[in-house]
């Protein structure tokens, strides 16, 4: 399944990790590297109980890897669209709802951290593991709860909004 996800992913979006022969913008990761970007992650897991890595950054779309270890913070893009691809372990998807204690964001539409608030009230539960593809529209808040002990990595591609 892992690897059918892989190719899809690979298939649709082009990447960075390219041979020399390859054209401009192509890239490809295998599980494997995955893998070994999810070791290095868990060892710089910073005070918000994650670590990220961005595998590529493209004119309309960015693919980073996130491995979480706690939950977060609450998200709310406006200028972007989330499309996560669960890699391993598992978590609560809490989307939709309203954000609790939301602070200004500063004019560019990106709420993360401090600026998200407390949590989400009124949102979806959704249990998420590895093999599922989530699709999280702009202007829609967002959080993944991480049970103690566990944690959850996926890759985050980043889509400007239309």
């Amino acid at each position: 399944m892992r690897l059918l996800i892989a190719v899809l992913f690979v298939t649709l979006l082009g990447g960075a990790a390219a041979k020399a022969g390859d054209p401009d913008g192509f890239g490809m990761w295998k599980a494997a590297d995955f893998q070994a970007h999810e070791k290095a992650l868990d060892q710089k897991v910073r005070a918000d109980h994650s670590a990220r890595e961005t595998l590529g950054d493209y004119s309309n779309h960015r693919i980073r890897m996130i491995h979480r270890v706690g939950t977060g913070a609450p998200e709310f893009h406006t200028n972007y669209v989330d499309l996560w691809v669960v890699e391993s372990g598992h978590a609560t998807l809490v989307v939709g709802g309203t954000l609790v204690d939301a602070k200004s964001s500063g004019g560019d539409g990106e709420m993360r951290g401090e600026m998200s608030g407390t949590g989400i009230t009124g949102g979806e539960r959704h249990e998420i593991s590895a093999g599922d593809v989530i699709h999280i529209p702009a202007k829609t808040p967002h959080q993944a709860l991480v049970p103690e002990g566990g944690e959850v990595t996926y890759l985050r591609i980043v889509i400007a909004a239309q």
